[in-house]
């Protein structure tokens, strides 16, 4: 099947039928090692919250992967990616999409919050970010676009360091320079006020 049609029945829940959440499951095992039974991940740096992320960006991201255009070795190798099907990718991602952590155990859904300028951030974060992960930063399911603040600062501003670094690519646009700019300061202003919008930290 097409990729973007798969991308794209995967972001409506009504086709939810159409890929094996079993299989899913299944699949992600090798993934738990890092990320957590749940997908909850860790607050280090290095294993990211994947519960909850939308399917189509994390089809994108395997794929990412998987081509060398990410790189982690390690992670590669662990969790077995050049062995998975299109349909396993698929399901994984799919499985991931559904995991509830908050009515699994709230305590797991807490993210921790990061010291910095919060009034800074703000600035930074809707000059930047608003637009398209929301200005509660909750991300877009349906465009593929990520939660911020259901994710660890600590993984966030590793990322937003590769952006820099010219190690990844943000918003598919090898052009893109949206942190270009930002001192580690400024970074961590924005981490600031993102983890404050963190569920846990409105409440």
């Amino acid at each position: 099947m097409n990729r973007l049609l798969i991308t794209l029945l995967l972001s409506i829940p009504m086709f939810a039928h159409a890929v094996d959440l079993d299989n899913g499951k299944k699949q992600a095992r090798s993934c738990a090692l890092c990320h957590g039974h749940y997908g909850q991940g860790t607050p280090g740096p290095a294993s990211p919250r994947l519960a909850g992320t939308p399917a189509g960006y994390m089809i994108k991201q395997i794929e990412a992967y998987i081509k060398g255009e990410r790189i982690n070795p390690r992670m590669v190798v662990t969790s077995s990616l050049h062995s998975i099907s299109e349909e396993d990718v698929d399901d994984i991602a799919a499985y991931y999409e559904s995991i509830n952590l908050e009515k699994i155990n709230p305590i797991l859904n807490n993210i921790p919050l990061w010291p910095g300028n919060v009034a800074r951030g703000e600035e930074l974060y809707n000059g930047d970010c608003k637009s398209c992960h929301r200005k509660n930063g909750m991300g877009k399911s349906r465009k593929g676009i990520p939660a911020l603040a259901l994710q660890y600062p600590r993984y966030l501003f590793r990322q937003m360091k590769m952006f820099q670094w010219d190690k990844r690519v943000h918003d598919d646009d090898p052009e893109d320079e949206t942190f270009d700019e930002l001192s580690d300061q400024d970074i961590e202003a924005l981490l600031a006020y993102i983890s404050s919008m963190a569920p846990n930290n409105k409440k």
